[in-house]
């Protein structure tokens, strides 16, 4: 999502597109220099090369290098168009909140991704994974190499896990130890009966982006110093190499080193900087300015106006907007003050006013994905309270104010300590958030609250929750991610606000014994995050259902976060100048197409 643009910053976009179809792919440094910029990672988005109709930049032909086989590499560039400065970004993938991540997916190879389409995980890096036991074994492609050409092999997988474990990573919830075996081989000795489900959606989250001579030096170091390091000029296990950056875009180049070289017949890609939303959808309704965004949340009115030859890619988020409290506040830490805030919303005019075409309500708030509810919750789903989706009950929420000691006076709510309101935090320039910011705030002020809309940039908006410097705000309320299907990650998040560092204050509530209102109408008392973690304990989904039962019911009482709107993910991709994978294609709906495409040989250039 991306901050709307001026017409000067679209300007300068096309501007520089020009000078680029002069230049070449070299002209990079030379504009960079012109600016007196020294480049940057960011989730910039990739442009195209032409200057005319095409953005291919051409459609010579040249020779492919070492590990190409027959293939004939095109002088052509693909164009993948984001929002954000390159300068800002690097490429520790540990270090999250300045992390390129699209930058990451075009230089470094996945272990293994997941197919919606199949339910099923596809392999990357790995060329097998077993789960025996306690045991899981990780078996390396042979030919995974370094874009320098050294051989990766487990001396590089060794100092990543213990990285890992050095930032406390998630996967090390559920191991022991680790093995290296040989030079391709490794395996991880769980704690107990883990759910094999969580070893496979945590490797999702690895990549090959750690080699020994780069980061062995953080090994001894404190981990706060790891985790501010920032990684300029990365050493490329996947399908591209990094060239430079600028203010304007990353530059990558085809890797020859990589192991589906030959599913890459074109020498270059871009991730572009673009002003925000607005500047991503002009530059798609134009038709020759870009090839693809990898995730732009676009109206139907605006996606109306794109070419036959703009194709969406829709693939579940497991992602959403939702409600983040501060449990240490003195109104938004009591129970009676969030279920009420949870009584007023009205869930569906969120949807209906920021995007019915890809977006819908979480039926019950309660911590799990919402297409992924019945089928978790099964004979409980019908006793969840669902706090009126598609309604306000102000009746409801009055009831749980006045009993908490709260009357509304001058039309505002307000007890000894003060009013129920103030700043309400929400991401500058992520429109649709934005229209939902509007909406939620709109709603709970004409009840009583006294909220006023804070904008931040994203840092900023992550800093406020960080520092737990508020009393409620927006933030997504599911992981993201193939992992959010799975009921543990979502709920495990929740409690402990891992994206924030626990800056809601829930942690230690998580940890202690609790007592809420059970189904059957007798007090339920358990420790919530002991219970969270026996999902993960179980050798099988059924065995871990009753967990996720006890888990869900507890957060849809007590609302650690408020879960409101989910969505599909709309990523566009054109398929004038480029292949694309078919609907039937496993392929299809794995996050995210402009990169796993190229990894699976789905998206080329035509020629």
């Amino acid at each position: 999502m991306a901050p709307d643009s001026r017409e000067a910053d679209y300007g300068d976009v096309l501007s520089r597109r020009r000078m680029l179809a002069v230049t070449g792919a070299s002209g990079m440094a030379a504009l960079a220099g012109c600016a007196g910029g020294n480049g940057g990672e960011e989730t910039g988005t990739g442009g195209g090369g032409g200057d005319t109709d095409s953005t291919s930049g051409g459609g010579s032909e040249t020779s492919a290098g070492t590990g190409s086989g027959d293939v004939q590499v095109h002088d052509a560039t693909f164009v993948n168009a984001y929002t954000g400065n390159p300068v800002d970004l690097h490429f520790n993938s540990s270090a999250t909140q300045n992390f390129s991540w699209p930058a990451g997916r075009a230089v470094f190879a996945p272990y293994l991704k997941y197919s919606f389409n199949e339910k099923r995980f596809l392999m990357g890096a790995l060329e097998d994974l077993q789960i025996q036991n306690q045991e899981v074994t990780l078996t390396f492609r042979e030919d995974l190499k370094w874009s320098d050409g050294d051989d990766w092999t487990t001396e590089d997988f060794e100092v990543q896990i213990r990285l890992a474990k050095k930032t406390e990573a998630s996967i090390w919830g559920y191991l022991d130890d680790y093995e290296i075996v040989d030079e391709r081989t490794a395996k991880l000795m769980l704690t107990g009966p883990t759910n094999p489900q969580i070893v496979k959606f945590e490797l999702t989250n690895f990549f090959v982006d750690t080699k020994k001579e780069t980061h062995q030096q953080w090994l001894d170091k404190d981990a706060a110093e790891f985790l501010q390091w920032a990684w300029e000029e990365p050493i490329a296990s996947g399908m591209f190499k990094f060239v430079g950056k600028d203010q304007q875009a990353f530059e990558f180049e085809r890797n020859p080193e990589f192991y589906n070289a030959n599913n890459v017949n074109f020498g270059r890609y871009l991730i572009e900087s673009y002003g925000g939303n607005t500047a991503q959808h002009q530059a798609l309704i134009s038709g020759t300015e870009a090839d693809a965004a990898t995730s732009l949340f676009t109206p139907p009115e605006i996606a109306d106006r794109f070419p036959d030859h703009v194709v969406e890619v829709n693939i579940p988020a497991k992602w959403g907007y939702g409600i983040v409290f501060n449990h240490d506040d003195p109104h938004f830490g009591k129970r009676a003050v969030r279920q009420a805030v949870a009584h007023v919303i009205n869930r569906q005019s969120l949807v209906d006013n920021a995007g019915p075409r890809t977006k819908f309500v979480a039926p019950i708030p309660c911590g799990i994905a919402p297409k992924d509810q019945e089928n978790w919750l099964g004979d409980w789903y019908g006793d969840f309270e669902t706090y009126g989706p598609k309604s306000t009950n102000a009746e409801k929420a009055t009831q749980l104010l006045e009993e908490a000691g709260y009357s509304k006076q001058n039309g505002v709510w307000r007890n000894d300590e003060g009013k129920l309101g103030g700043n309400y935090y929400s991401p500058a320039g992520w429109t649709d958030w934005t229209t939902m910011t509007q909406t939620v705030v709109s709603q709970l002020n004409e009840f009583g609250f006294d909220f006023s809309v804070s904008t931040k940039p994203t840092n900023d908006w992550f800093g406020q929750y960080s520092a737990s410097n508020f009393q409620m705000g927006s933030l997504y309320w599911l992981p993201g991610g193939s992992r959010s299907a799975f009921p543990y990650f979502p709920l495990y998040y929740q409690l402990m606000g891992t994206d924030i560092g626990g800056g809601h204050g829930y942690r230690e509530i998580a940890k202690s014994e609790q007592t809420v209102p059970g189904r059957d109408g007798e007090e339920m008392t358990l420790t919530p995050l002991d219970v969270c973690q026996k999902i993960a304990q179980q050798s099988s989904n059924e065995e871990s259902r009753p967990f996720v039962q006890q888990s869900a019911w507890y957060n849809h009482i007590d609302l650690p976060f408020l879960g409101l709107v989910s969505k599909f993910e709309q990523s566009w991709v054109t398929d004038d100048e480029w292949t694309t994978a078919s609907e039937g294609s496993p392929n299809r709906r794995v996050k995210w197409p402009p990169f796993w495409w190229v990894h699976e040989g789905e998206l080329q250039y035509e020629a």
